[in-house]
């Protein structure tokens, strides 16, 4: 297991020192969807610690390679479904960059007709 699944997993158990050491102190993370920028591990680890309100957190897939690593996680949070797309950079081990997309789910209209839910 890689530090971002270490980090996403700590994340869903509120386990703050956890996602913590997953991180370099001065890991950059960016949300261009707010135009937010951590440049600290801590800030980072707050904002999450900070938000809140989520019921549930399922990392559902990753992908590696060297020192890149995608992932895609799907966020509850009271009625909403959140979908992050994140893209990191390992250095040593740990995460030392990375950009994180959010989109909620049903915010945008279908392109298909069909939503991607299950098919009756």
């Amino acid at each position: 297991m890689n530090a971002v699944e270490r980090l996403w997993r700590a994340i869903r158990k509120d386990d703050w020192d956890g996602a913590l050491a997953q991180l370099h102190d001065q890991a950059v993370i960016r949300w261009p969807h707010s135009d937010d920028r951590f440049d600290r591990a801590i800030d980072y680890v707050t904002a999450h610690r900070l938000h809140g309100g989520r019921t549930r957190i399922d990392p559902r897939g990753v992908v590696a390679d060297g020192k890149q690593v995608t992932i895609w996680v799907v966020i509850e949070e009271g009625r909403d479904t959140w979908h992050l797309g994140g893209f990191y950079e390992l250095r040593e081990g740990r995460i030392a960059q990375g950009v994180e997309l959010f989109t909620r789910e049903g915010d945008y209209p279908s392109i298909t007709g069909r939503r991607a839910g299950p098919q009756t």
